[in-house]
C-alpha cells in the first residue's frame, strides 16, 4: 500500500459527506471514506491499513 496524498478536510460539510458515504449501502464507497477519514486524521499508512481490514471483517 503507497502513501496516497490528499487534500486537508477543511469544512464540517465536506466531512459529514464522508460519514453520510460511510452509512450509505454502497460498500466500496464506505471503505473509501474510512480511508480518507484515517488519513485526514493523521493516521500512516500502515495503521491505516490494518484498521480497515478490521473494520471490513
Amino acid at each position: 500500500m503507497r502513501d496516497t496524498f490528499l487534500k486537508q478536510i477543511t469544512e464540517d460539510d465536506q466531512r459529514n459527506n464522508l460519514y453520510a458515504m460511510i452509512e450509505g449501502d454502497n460498500k466500496g464507497s464506505s471503505y473509501r471514506a474510512k480511508i480518507i477519514l484515517f488519513k485526514d486524521e493523521g493516521y500512516a499508512v500502515l495503521e491505516i491499513r490494518v484498521m480497515a481490514t478490521i473494520l471490513i471483517y
